[in-house]
C-alpha cells in the first residue's frame, strides 16, 4: 500500500444477540509475533486484503494467509489455533463470526455443508484467493465509508452480503479448481505478481514479466490465470482500483491524485472506478 495511507482502526461489534460477531479495519502486524488460543465454535469467514500470516490447527502442517485470501474455518469441537505473522506492516482485514444456529437459519444449504464437515467435533480450513467481488466487499468493510450513527447497519449488511457470497463461491455447489502449480511455477508466478505490484504506474509488459519469470507468454498468462483467477492485467486493474478505492475513501487525496497514483489519467479512471463500484470516485470522498 503506498506509505503514508490513512486507515480507520479495527472495529468489533456483536450484532443479532451475539450470534454474529465481526470485526474490521487495519491493524499493525510484527513479523514473528503469535496469538495461540482456542478455536471458537462455529463458521468464520475471514478475507486477508494485505498482510501475510500462517494458520495451524492443533498438530496439523500450517496454512499461509497470504493477502487478497479469503479463509473459512468451521470448528464443532475443541481445538488450538496458532497465528503467526510473517512480515511486518499493516494488515487490512474484514472478519466475521457466526454461530451455526444462525448461520442455517439465514444461509439454508450452504450452511448444511459447513455443519457437516464441522461434525463429530471435526475443525477445518479452506483458503483460497479472494476474488475480485469478495475483494470489493471486505474493502467497503474496512474502510467503512459511513459515519458513527449508522455504522452498525452498515456493517451487519455488509457481513451478511459477504457471509453468503463467500458461502456460494468456495463451500457452494461448484467444484473447486483442479488445477495446481507445482513449487517452482508457483514460485515463479508469485515473483511475477510482486514485480507487477511494485511498478503500478508503469507496469511492465507481459513480454517482459515472462522474460523476468523464465517462462513463454503462454505458460505465464495460463499459470497466472490459474494460481490467481485472473489474468496478468485483469488482476494489476482490480489491485490498482482497490489501491484508489482506499486512498479516496481515506480522504488521503484528491480522485486526480488517487488516479496517477495507480497508473491512469482522471478521465480513464473515472469510467472504470464507476463501472468497478458503481459510484463516481467524487461520491466516495
Amino acid at each position: 500500500m503506498p506509505s503514508g495511507s490513512a486507515h480507520l482502526p479495527a472495529a468489533s461489534l456483536e450484532l443479532f444477540s451475539r450470534q454474529l460477531t465481526l470485526s474490521a479495519g487495519t491493524f499493525a502486524l510484527q513479523q514473528g509475533a503469535r496469538v495461540v488460543g482456542p478455536m471458537r465454535l462455529g463458521l468464520k469467514v475471514a478475507v486477508i486484503l494485505e498482510g501475510r500470516q500462517a494458520v495451524e490447527l492443533d498438530d496439523r502442517p500450517p496454512v499461509l494467509l497470504d493477502g487478497p485470501t479469503v479463509l473459512v474455518a468451521a470448528n464443532g469441537g475443541e481445538h488450538v489455533q496458532r497465528r503467526t505473522a510473517l512480515i511486518d506492516g499493516a494488515q487490512r482485514y474484514a472478519l466475521m463470526q457466526f454461530d451455526f444456529d444462525f448461520v442455517a437459519r439465514e444461509f439454508g444449504a450452504g450452511a448444511e455443508r459447513a455443519a457437516r464437515f464441522a461434525g463429530s467435533g471435526d475443525a477445518g480450513l479452506w483458503v483460497r484467493p479472494a476474488s475480485a467481488p469478495i475483494r470489493a466487499l471486505a474493502l467497503q468493510m474496512a474502510e467503512c465509508p459511513v459515519g458513527p450513527a449508522l455504522r452498525q447497519l452498515y456493517l451487519a449488511g455488509k457481513a451478511l452480503e459477504l457471509g453468503a457470497l463467500v458461502l456460494d463461491e468456495v463451500l457452494g455447489e461448484r467444484p473447486a479448481r483442479s488445477a495446481r502449480l507445482n513449487p517452482r511455477l508457483r514460485e515463479q508466478i508469485h515473483a511475477v505478481r510482486d514485480r507487477l505490484l511494485e511498478s503500478v504506474q508503469e507496469p511492465p509488459s507481459l513480454a517482459e514479466l515472462a522474460r523476468l519469470s523464465g517462462l513463454n507468454p503462454t505458460k505465464l498468462t495460463s499459470a497466472f490465470r490459474t494460481e490467481f483467477g485472473a489474468s496478468v492485467f485483469e488482476y494489476l486493474q482490480e489491485h490498482r482500483l482497490q489501491q484508489a478505492h482506499a486512498m479516496i475513501a481515506s480522504g488521503e487525496v484528491s480522485v486526480s491524485v488517487a488516479a496517477f497514483r495507480v497508473g491512469y489519467s482522471p478521465a480513464h479512471f473515472s469510467g472504470l472506478f464507476r463501472k468497478r463500484f458503481g459510484i463516481a470516485p467524487s461520491a466516495l470522498r
